[in-house]
């Protein structure tokens, strides 16, 4: 393939941003990115968490984010666009006898792929995290080399970083329609006009589903509900105080600007239709004032803290999942130069450096570095035709994301 060929990348968010930074430090130099906001990364990408976690029930995951967490610590210092990779690590708490027993399995399994992981005592774990009640606990275990991101920096600067290598950035820009001629896509159509492309490849988050059936592809996918929230500020918060998990809450925490960001996997969650109009706004999304109050009081056993703080942002946060709640990756069947990512199943924004080098991998050299047959777009055979069962199914993942055993954490 020729180094010249043109792209066009439909979304602007975090993983869009980072498949225009590999393909042009490939050297890959017409390479444009079409965003119909008039601001990057202002729906699903400024929504999320941003924790970064080795803990993962796939090689090829914890691949991906072990490439994630090798890219953000020099990233800053080679670019000169630093990522807010923070590398303070996860503490995954348990609750329950059950849960310990099954971090056994987790920190052997950790040690054995070269992840290190370490079980911890009551007094290391307040030291880490000082207003847990470790006396609700009964352990936990520490990934030191695992951190959060923050998520804005994040996008921000693989922005910046391939504006800087040449690739042209074009807010304002919905795509209306996909080009296609004898099996091939040309290029796409834009409300101020058509954008001729060699290749295409749509990194639309929950809107990739929509776009993708403009070429007769349905995405196995279901866009679900995911909220979170940040907390007034409150003393005693470490600088080195990590991401935590409270899997049996089905919760997480992390520092956010001096106060707590937490989020809650839904037991029962609420999902939108895989096709989302294309003028839909995560802006819409109903304010999770009830959800969040759930989230708090399975949080406050474990962090009494939270019972008083006040909430000063609600984020209205929308993920992808497909029914195994793997990725979605690859090229669109029947569309030669067509690509597509969603199903980032939470896992988006640590997730987001791997997906753009898989893809500009797959576009530059046609091999996208890994055996992505199990993140495939067509693994599903005749049962994506079944949009119950992918709804149901995509659901019950999401409600289930902590469940025991659980070796894939967000």
């Amino acid at each position: 393939m020729s180094r010249g060929a043109s792209v066009a990348i439909v979304g602007g968010g975090i993983w869009g941003l980072s498949t225009a930074y590999h393909l042009a430090r490939a050297g890959w130099m017409d390479v444009q990115v079409l965003e119909r906001n008039d601001a990057l990364f202002d729906e699903t990408t400024s929504q999320a968490a941003g924790l970064v976690g080795q803990i993962r029930a796939t090689p090829l995951m914890r691949r991906a984010i072990r490439y994630a967490i090798d890219l953000f610590l020099d990233f800053g210092r080679e670019t000169g666009h630093d990522p807010g990779f923070r590398q303070v690590g996860s503490l995954l708490l348990a609750l329950t006898p059950e849960r310990l027993a099954s971090f056994e399995e987790h920190v052997e399994h950790a040690n054995r792929s070269g992840v290190e992981a370490r079980f911890l005592d009551g007094a290391q774990m307040s030291r880490l995290a000082p207003h847990l009640d470790v006396s609700r606990v009964e352990g936990g275990y520490f990934v030191p080399e695992d951190g959060y991101l923050d998520p804005q920096a994040c996008a921000r600067a693989f922005c910046g970083a391939a504006e800087d290598l040449g690739v042209e950035i074009r807010t304002g820009t919905a795509v209306t329609e996909l080009s296609i001629k004898d099996g091939r896509v040309m290029g796409v159509e834009t409300a101020g006009g058509f954008v001729e492309a060699e290749y295409v490849v749509v990194t639309a988050g929950p809107w990739t589903g929509t776009i993708a059936e403009m070429a007769g592809h349905r995405t196995a996918m279901v866009p679900i509900r995911h909220q979170r929230v940040t907390t007034a500020p409150v003393s005693d918060i470490p600088d080195h105080h990590p991401v935590v998990r409270v899997t049996d809450a089905s919760c997480y925490l992390r520092p956010e600007e001096g106060g707590y960001l937490y989020g809650f996997f839904e037991p029962d969650p609420k999902s939108y239709d895989p096709e989302l109009p294309a003028g839909f706004h995560t802006a819409e999304i109903e304010e999770p004032i009830v959800v969040m109050e759930e989230a708090r009081e399975r949080l406050t056993p474990v962090f009494p803290v939270l019972k008083d703080l006040e909430i000063a942002d609600y984020k209205r946060g929308l993920t992808t999942f497909a029914p195994d709640g793997a990725y979605l990756i690859g090229p669109v069947p029947q569309v030669e130069g067509l690509f597509a990512a969603t199903g980032c199943a939470a896992l988006g924004i640590a997730g987001s450096a791997a997906v753009g080098n898989w893809l500009a991998g797959w576009i530059a050299q046609d091999d996208p570095g890994e055996d992505l047959s199990s993140v495939g777009l067509e693994r599903f055979g005749e049962k994506a035709s079944d949009r119950a069962w992918i709804r149901r199914e995509s659901e019950a993942f999401y409600g289930g994301y902590y469940g025991i055993p659980a070796m894939s954490v967000t």
